[in-house]
């Protein structure tokens, strides 16, 4: 009789929507403080909420560390080997990426050995493309965001064309919107970490790419101002662009 009463319970809780449905995708963020700051990883969620998808995200991220300091203390490993998750988005230190020659020695290997710790996994590896500095970073020879913002995008494309393995353009869109809309502020006062703005439009590219859903059709506008917002979809769309 109990059991009766339990399972016509759980069939009008699954009627009334009561019970939450099973995720469309687990996803992984594995990165720093470019992560963290505004809670990407939530963004990217209530985004794939906005166009139907439900996603649950996991992160495990450090203020300042690198891919390959991740791979060394193994939290971020574990967790891929028993989190079940379908993707893994993957997120190298800010400025290693503008130094070719760090970026062959430091940034390729640890990508490449989280790449197999996904496929060991059945998880799909994502490389999430960050943005330059404001003012560049002279220390890897870079003396504007311009220049800076170049050198990233393309040591990303070179790593996605070695492994096989997608791109999350959140730097191109951050110079599409700097290009297009320069009067919105994408850079955090430090000139360096995302304001709002900038991790939304990150939140844009990195939904896109898991969900295969233009950022066009992604409503939720997460605090930015709905015009500006709407702004950031543009150039997000256009950075998604074949």
């Amino acid at each position: 009789m109990l059991k009766r009463a339990v399972a016509l319970l759980l069939a009008v809780a699954l009627l009334a929507g009561c019970l939450p449905r099973e995720p469309d995708a687990r996803v992984l963020f594995i990165g720093n403080s470019y992560t963290f700051y505004n809670d990407l990883p939530q963004m990217v969620a209530e985004l794939a909420d906005s166009v139907g998808m439900r996603i649950e995200v996991e992160a495990v991220t450090k203020g300042g560390a690198g891919l390959r300091n991740h791979l060394r203390d193994g939290v971020a490993g574990e967790r891929i080997k028993s989190g079940d998750f379908d993707y893994v988005v993957i997120q190298e230190q800010s400025a290693l990426p503008s130094d070719t020659t760090a970026a062959h020695e430091l940034m390729f290997p640890a990508a490449n050995a989280f790449a197999t710790q996904a496929a060991s996994s059945g998880a799909q590896l994502v490389l999430f493309e960050t943005w330059g500095h404001r003012s560049g970073f002279p220390q890897t020879g870079h003396s504007t965001y311009w220049t800076m913002q170049r050198a990233i995008n393309s040591t990303y494309d070179e790593l996605s064309a070695l492994l096989g393995k997608p791109v999350a353009p959140a730097g191109e869109a951050w110079l599409l919107s700097l290009q297009s809309n320069p009067g919105i502020r994408l850079h955090d006062p430090d000139d360096s970490h995302p304001s709002l703005e900038g991790s939304y439009l990150a939140a844009l590219v990195i939904t896109a790419t898991i969900t295969g859903e233009s950022p066009d059709d992604m409503s939720a506008d997460l605090g930015v101002p709905a015009e500006t917002a709407g702004q950031l979809r543009l150039s997000a769309s256009s950075a998604m662009a074949p």
